[in-house]
């Protein structure tokens, strides 16, 4: 997993997001990524220094030292986005896993980093910000919104929430089931879908969370046809 994360002037709320356990998205643990990213001149506000600071002496004892990029970006609109978005792609992981904490650091900073996630291609990224009150925080894959909008999709994905094979849909459809495998295989890159193999046999298809928040943002009908 590669952690992606805005310094500013208080490491409380990163410190938080990186040593929380989540459901289907691991913790902080042994060969993840991190990358901090500061504005130009970081070493001048002192209180950035220390939050960093604070922040890499609890990562560093779990992913190693060498595994924490420091990404220092211009303050200039477009190379800010494209500088944050060149380091992302420098540092992902082999899972392709993004966890980005937009919870601290100059508001530029965070609408570039955003930015830059949303241009990614095949890669899950997860959105994490805690409430300023530490009463908890909202998470978010962003998934089901860099989806395209489909109508197919949208059809295939209820059928599969009512428990419906890729047959029938391919029938109701009116197109071949080898169609219908053809879209999960492009449905599934978005992380809509999870495949599972019972004994080897054909895979067996299951609509993930993001897959329904897909189905709110286009919807919530699934019975036209």
């Amino acid at each position: 997993m590669l952690v992606v994360f805005p310094v500013g002037f208080d490491e409380k709320f990163i410190v938080r997001a990186l040593m929380r356990k989540r459901v289907d998205v691991d913790g902080l643990e042994q060969g993840d990524r991190l990358i901090a990213i500061l504005p130009e001149g970081y070493e001048n506000e002192r209180r950035t220094v220390n939050a960093l600071e604070a922040i890499e002496s609890i990562a560093s004892p779990i992913v190693g030292e060498g595994n924490i990029v420091r990404l220092e970006v211009p303050l200039q609109g477009e190379d800010t986005v494209l500088t944050i978005k060149r380091g992302i792609e420098d540092n992902l992981t082999r899972d392709g896993i993004i966890l980005a904490v937009l919870s601290g650091g100059m508001r530029p900073l965070l609408v570039g980093t955003m930015l830059a996630l949303l241009s990614l291609k095949e890669v899950r990224v997860v959105v994490e910000s805690d409430f300023e009150n530490l009463s908890g925080h909202i998470s978010l894959d962003l998934s089901p919104f860099l989806a395209p909008q489909s109508r197919r999709w949208k059809l295939i994905l209820c059928g599969l929430n009512e428990g419906k094979s890729v047959r029938t849909i391919a029938e109701e459809l009116g197109v071949s089931p080898a169609t219908i495998s053809n879209e999960l295989k492009r449905i599934g890159k978005y992380h809509l879908v999870k495949a599972e193999r019972p004994d080897g046999r054909a895979p067996k298809y299951h609509v993930t969370n993001a897959g329904r928040m897909y189905l709110k943002l286009m919807g919530e009908g699934c019975n036209e046809t």
